[in-house]
């Protein structure tokens, strides 16, 4: 019995706040109530007329008064103690409970205060927003997984029966089919390979992969263009680049991913007719690149969403482009990562993504 309460005082933070404060309350009553009795008694003591009987009488009645009012004193002091701490400490206790819950797999409800300005608010807070954090990186972990799973499962079924078909005799094998394997097996390359950058670039990893150097924004953009330039030719696409020169400061091997992105989805999902642009502009404080053309229609709804990972506007058309919907969110990692921003604008034809890079700029 002695054991199970030492351990329930030793690990309710309640009890033990309480009981520490009620012995500071208690030595403070009894101190300054026994100095206020031996001052009563020796100014008793040393009045003219006044018995020995009579002086021993209100020695014993100012003491038992002084025993009642301090026991009371005591006691109402304890209860309001307490019931200020459990209101105070009520959120703790919800937190550790909560703790619990995240601990075996689950997440638990916000927990609500009063007061978000005192620490404890401010604490109870900071928890809401973690556990907020880790259900929203669950939700995205597990959607990941299933999309990664959807989109590397079409191009294995797809090869499965092009192989079994091949090996049957259904079919025969010509350059048609050879292509076609091929297209299936780079799909599943291209896709790990953006799969790796998303891990390379996420922002769990912040501080440690991003590699700035001044660098000519007009190099940077035409090597990129160069590597298109055949590819837009062939499909009978006008690309027109105008690009301001500029020293800034950026992680190459980033941009030059993001520019790839961006130049490849204007490829990808060309509609309509009209060149597709890319611009360099230099301002006071930053610098801009948009890529500009027509594509595909995009509800003015879904705009803020085709940044998020594996999202597609149109989920069969961008299977037959080989798009994984990693693209864009991949660019947005890494402009992020430059304390940058990106940004669509759109009349529901051409479509106009926008790189705005802050203070990166030369000096010079």
């Amino acid at each position: 019995m002695g054991n199970k309460f030492k351990q329930y005082i030793s690990s309710d933070l309640r009890v033990r706040l309480t009981m520490i404060q009620i012995f500071i309350l208690a030595s403070f009553i009894l101190f300054s109530g026994l100095t206020i009795y031996q001052t009563a008694c020796s100014l008793v003591g040393e009045m003219n007329g006044i018995t020995r009987s009579v002086q021993n009488g209100f020695h014993v009645d100012l003491l038992a008064y002084f025993w009642l009012i301090s026991a009371g004193a005591i006691i109402i002091g304890g209860f309001i103690y307490l019931r200020v701490t459990q209101s105070m400490l009520k959120p703790i206790q919800q937190m550790k409970g909560s703790v619990r819950k995240i601990r075996d797999g689950r997440y638990p409800e916000p927990i609500s205060v009063d007061g978000e300005k005192d620490d404890i608010g401010q604490l109870v807070q900071h928890f809401n927003d973690l556990n907020q954090k880790l259900q929203m990186n669950e939700e995205l972990r597990n959607r990941m997984l299933s999309d990664m799973s959807h989109e590397i499962r079409t191009p294995l079924s797809n090869l499965r029966g092009y192989l079994e078909a091949l090996q049957k005799g259904v079919i025969q094998g010509d350059p048609a089919i050879y292509q076609s394997l091929f297209e299936e097996t780079q799909r599943i390359t291209d896709l790990l390979s953006q799969i790796d950058w998303i891990r390379e670039w996420d922002g769990s990893s912040h501080d440690t992969m991003i590699s700035p150097d001044m660098v000519e924004a007009r190099e940077l953009i035409d090597h990129v263009v160069k590597l298109y330039e055949l590819e837009f030719q062939q499909k009978g696409i006008i690309l027109q680049v105008d690009v301001e020169p500029a020293e800034i400061f950026v992680d190459q091997r980033g941009m030059q991913q993001v520019l790839t992105n961006l130049l490849s989805n204007a490829l990808s999902y060309y509609s309509g007719n009209g060149a597709v642009e890319v611009k360099g502009e230099r301002n006071e404080n930053d610098y801009t690149i948009y890529v500009k053309g027509p594509g595909q229609s995009i509800p003015n709804e879904q705009l803020e969403k085709i940044f998020e990972r594996f999202y597609r506007v149109d989920t069969s058309r961008s299977r037959d482009t080989g798009g994984s919907g990693l693209g864009l969110a991949i660019s947005k990692e890494i402009v992020d990562r430059h304390k940058g921003s990106i940004e669509v604008e759109s009349d529901g034809s051409i479509h106009k993504f926008i790189v705005y890079l802050p203070n990166a700029l030369s000096q010079s």
